[in-house]
């Protein structure tokens, strides 16, 4: 994420993240260190006549990481802590991959690690952003710079106290849009939860 280019040629999102977004959104979501959600997920491919429908449950660790835990329609779950990506898969083993092995499970992680960190800069590596809106009911597209457009063209988010849905524009007209629901900040890292995000 600490890759640096030429700013896009958009007028509208040239300006520093933070000066872009909403008053006050950074501090809201900084509030918490520790959310735990459930998140509805809908991939549609250019390639494919049907969306492809997953589900599963989140949590966001500012400070350590994100566990991303896919429920259906397999068991998988991505973990973007200290040491990379690490991969549980449906049958226990565990495996360090590359970002590229799963780009939308790894680009979303950044993106939801960056915002609860309150960290613009480090999204304002990967991406242009701008936003509108107040705290209580919040938009922020980010646009992506050439390094990452192999991997995403655009991001929005939108919320309020919490994120509430992301969509994630791939190359190609690949889609997914990803909503969340069960948001909790009150409930702190179980032991597992923990040793995930270490890697231990």
């Amino acid at each position: 994420m600490k890759l640096s280019t030429r700013l896009l040629p958009l007028p509208l999102l040239a300006l520093p993240a933070a000066a872009a977004l909403p008053a006050g959104l950074t501090a809201q979501l900084q509030a918490d260190a520790v959310v735990h959600l459930e998140f509805q997920q809908v991939r549609t491919l250019a390639a494919l006549s049907r969306p492809l429908k997953a589900s599963g449950s989140l949590v966001v660790a500012r400070d350590r990481g994100v566990i991303w835990a896919l429920q259906k329609p397999i068991v998988i779950t991505y973990v973007l802590g200290a040491h990379g990506l690490l991969v549980i898969n449906p049958d226990g083993t565990r495996e360090r991959r590359s970002e590229r092995d799963a780009p939308v499970a790894a680009q979303a992680a950044k993106v939801f690690q960056a915002v609860a960190q309150g960290d613009w800069n480090a999204l304002d590596s990967w991406f242009a952003a701008s936003g509108s809106g107040t705290p209580q009911h919040w938009e922020v597209a980010l646009q992506a710079r050439p390094q990452a457009a192999n991997l995403v063209r655009r991001v929005r988010l939108e919320g309020g106290r919490f994120i509430d849905r992301i969509r994630l524009d791939e190359p190609g007209g690949d889609r997914t849009e990803l909503d969340f629901t069960g948001q909790r900040a009150d409930l702190p890292l179980t032991p597992e939860e923990t040793r995930l995000l270490d890697q231990d």
